[in-house]
């Protein structure tokens, strides 16, 4: 949003009426969004949230472990003071990810602390169970109007909506303020049956051979209303220089963001809360040069994950960047290549990432459930602030998942400097299938547990089958 070019009090009463930008000073901005209608959308019972002395509304939402978790979310340049206000008195507070250094202090029955960059956190009061999930956005740019050629605009207040499609070009925006439910149309007939016979629909927003399409925004889109397996939330076949950015996605109830077969696709600063089985945050199909970043994840499967669900001559999954992600994996993996690997995998790198929670399978992970090969990968810079189970997994095997006949393999893969920051120590385990499918040149170098270097496969808790030349120093 631009600056303000007068300080008239004509201009000042438009723009507080307009969803609320305060300029202090040229670098200091604060945008909080209109509160939905009285009534609509349920507010948090834990928490009150005031930034700047500006209250911000306050969702709430189911999750898998503990819960239900709240979230609110503002735009902010400069530095704001932060206030949160608990349901019962504050007894202990932490703010993660902890490499984002936020320092909150209790004070009386309130929390408070200074952002002075964006962030996702997760600030959690009295333990973990019952978190306030806080999204501080940086201030948008090049925002669209209604009315504009080529824009699907939803404006503050809460909209329906049923399977749209997307034609090259468009951007949809969902603005500050904005709740959009997804829906079953009247009439809408089922397209068949999940893989626990539940009725699959046409996804929400369906993007087929589209060029340019943009998904921006700050406003929610809340899927909470769709059957278990009803209907992806973004699916993108074929498509190429397509973005989704700054949304809320809540309650998907099947995977959130799919791309299959796409080319130079964004993925920036989406935040999701799902609580459903299937909600995979990210997936990467058959798809290459992906770049996602800044994002934030809480759902019940893989969080971001790449796969090949088709083989050849369907082209591979390659060339694929994830970096500065927050992840708090309640059910499957974290970051890696999960399950359906049928045409090769190369060329990934997930980098400077934070998993403040691990309740799943494995933070890091490499798994190989067809025939693929898995070459050329990179986990770097990863803090692991709560894992309990693997910390990393390369596997290959035979499971409900895997369609070939024969199995893959898994060759020059790096985990560089990945830190278990607390909790228990996970297991690292790098099993092969057999003697022709195993894994090849895995260097471990530079992790730590809680401050302390593994030097050997025996600090790293590490097992080990039809796996050559493992390095750990």
């Amino acid at each position: 949003m631009n600056a303000i070019p007068s300080r008239s009090p004509l201009v000042i009463l438009l723009v507080l009426a307009c969803g609320g930008v305060l300029t202090a000073a040229p670098q200091q901005k604060l945008v909080v969004y209109p509160a939905p209608p009285a009534g609509s959308v349920k507010a948090s019972e834990d928490y009150r949230v005031h930034v700047n002395g500006r209250e911000v509304f306050v969702h709430t939402a189911q999750v898998l472990h503990g819960g239900p978790a709240s979230f609110a979310a503002f735009d902010f340049a400069g530095s704001v003071d932060v206030t949160i206000t608990p349901k019962g008195a504050p007894q202990s507070v932490v703010v993660r990810p902890l490499s984002a250094g936020v320092k909150a202090t209790i004070d009386g029955q309130a929390v408070r602390f200074t952002l002075t960059r964006p962030a996702n956190l997760s600030v959690e009061i009295n333990g973990w169970e019952r978190p306030l999930l806080l999204f501080a956005n940086p201030i948008e740019t090049d925002v669209p109007k209604p009315g504009d050629p080529n824009v699907l605009y939803f404006g503050p207040g809460v909209h329906e909506i049923g399977t749209t499609q997307i034609k090259s070009g468009t951007t949809v925006y969902l603005a500050g303020g904005a709740v959009v439910r997804g829906k079953l149309m009247e009439g809408e007939e089922p397209r068949g049956l999940s893989f626990m016979k539940k009725k699959t629909y046409r996804p929400l927003f369906e993007m087929t051979g589209a060029k340019g399409v943009v998904f921006r925004g700050r406003g929610v889109l809340d899927m909470s209303g769709l059957d278990w397996h009803a209907k992806t939330t973004f699916v993108f076949r074929d498509c190429s220089r397509c973005r989704v950015e700054g949304i809320i996605v809540q309650d998907a109830p099947a995977w959130v963001v799919a791309m299959f077969g796409c080319r130079d696709m964004h993925v920036d600063n989406v935040k999701q809360i799902c609580h459903r089985e299937n909600s995979d945050g990210v997936d990467a199909v058959n798809t290459q040069k992906v770049l996602v970043e800044n994002c934030f994840l809480r759902n019940n499967d893989d969080e971001i994950c790449v796969k090949t669900t088709a083989g050849p001559p369907a082209q591979e999954s390659r060339d694929i960047l994830v970096r500065k992600c927050v992840i708090w994996n309640d059910r499957a993996y974290a970051l890696g290549v999960t399950y359906e690997t049928r045409a090769d995998v190369k060329n990934l790198r997930f980098q400077d990432c934070d998993i403040i929670h691990d309740h799943g399978i494995g933070s890091l992970a490499i798994h190989v459930s067809d025939s693929a090969t898995i070459q050329d990968v990179v986990f770097e810079d990863i803090r692991i602030e709560d894992t309990r189970n693997r910390l990393i997994r390369v596997w290959i095997g035979k499971d409900m998942w895997g369609k070939d006949d024969r199995r893959g393999q898994v060759r020059d893969v790096t985990f560089r400097r990945i830190a278990i920051v607390d909790g228990l120590q996970a297991r690292v385990e790098l099993h092969g299938h057999d003697a022709a499918h195993r894994i090849e040149n895995v260097l471990i170098e530079g992790m730590t547990v809680r401050g302390k270097p593994v030097n050997d496969l025996a600090g790293a808790k590490a097992s080990v089958r039809h796996a050559q030349k493992v390095v750990v120093k």
